[in-house]
């Protein structure tokens, strides 16, 4: 079976591949320059309220980290409790960098309206997310802050998203080498948690567990960042395709989800290797 990877110019040279085709689920905003987050006074009318929608979106993370998967229970918890122990989203305490990196993971899943704001949207059959999506974050895995994103004016559902998608991942993105983070960031938020470290760990050849404890992070010691993350995407791929094979209706999602696993490495791939 091969491999379709060869958007990324690094994984045609080395590996079998053939080439993407424009999908039904092809984020037309992937390319979209990445914007600067607006900086507000936090003590007048919207920066309150930015603050309390803050305090409703650690809530959010935290019911839906423990809804989300749970053969990863003892996991989960300690990542609501790092979540409660945080202080708030708002402002500059979230780092730039994750904060950018969370806005394009939020360009590349969302639906837009004519005035560039993010949509909520009903989610296709067979798509097994739930009923309707807003930036990726749906109703099945992510409840509470889909409702609330719902619920938020649509101006305002960009920052809100990727200020989840920080939140949500923190507590596994926190443990691995700053080069992976960007990349698992979003990979973690795509395909959850669990996922994400299934597929770092048969990239590495190590026990996928989808615990992501001191041997994997051994494991990665002395490898280079780009080929591991080339190699996870591949390992992606290689689940996606399964998951077809056994599903049928879920065909029709396959170029779409070739597209997307070719932009994260595109944006997030190329990391320094010293």
């Amino acid at each position: 079976m091969a491999n379709t990877l060869t958007q990324i110019p690094e994984l045609s040279a080395s590996r079998n591949l053939t080439p993407f085709g424009a999908g039904e689920f092809d984020r037309q905003n992937a390319s979209r320059p990445m914007r600067e987050p607006q900086r507000v006074g936090w003590t007048d009318e919207k920066g309150q309220r930015l603050v309390a929608m803050a305090e409703r979106m650690r809530s959010a993370a935290s019911m839906d980290d423990i809804r989300a998967e749970t053969a990863q229970r003892a996991m989960e918890d300690q990542m609501t409790k790092n979540v409660m122990e945080q202080e708030s989203m708002v402002g500059p305490k979230i780092p730039k960098n994750e904060y950018d990196a969370a806005l394009a993971t939020v360009d590349m899943e969302a639906r837009k309206d004519k005035a560039g704001n993010v949509m909520v949207y009903d989610l296709p059959s067979g798509d097994m997310g739930g009923s309707y999506e807003i930036a990726g974050i749906n109703d099945k895995y992510h409840p509470a802050a889909a409702e609330m994103l719902k619920n938020l004016p649509p101006e305002e559902r960009r920052d809100a998203a990727a200020r989840y998608v920080v939140e949500y991942t923190k507590p596994f993105t926190s443990k691995l080498p700053e080069p992976y983070r960007s990349f698992f960031q979003d990979l973690a938020f795509n395909r959850g948690v669990g996922g994400a470290t299934k597929f770092l760990q048969r990239a590495i050849g190590v026990k996928d567990d989808g615990a992501l404890g001191p041997q994997t992070l051994k494991a990665l010691e002395g490898l280079n960042p780009s080929e591991v993350m080339k190699n996870v995407s591949v390992e992606q791929m290689t689940y996606e395709r399964r998951l077809a094979e056994q599903n049928p209706e879920r065909k029709k999602f396959l170029n779409g989800l070739q597209n997307r696993v070719s932009n994260r490495y595109r944006l997030f791939g190329n990391a320094p290797t010293g």
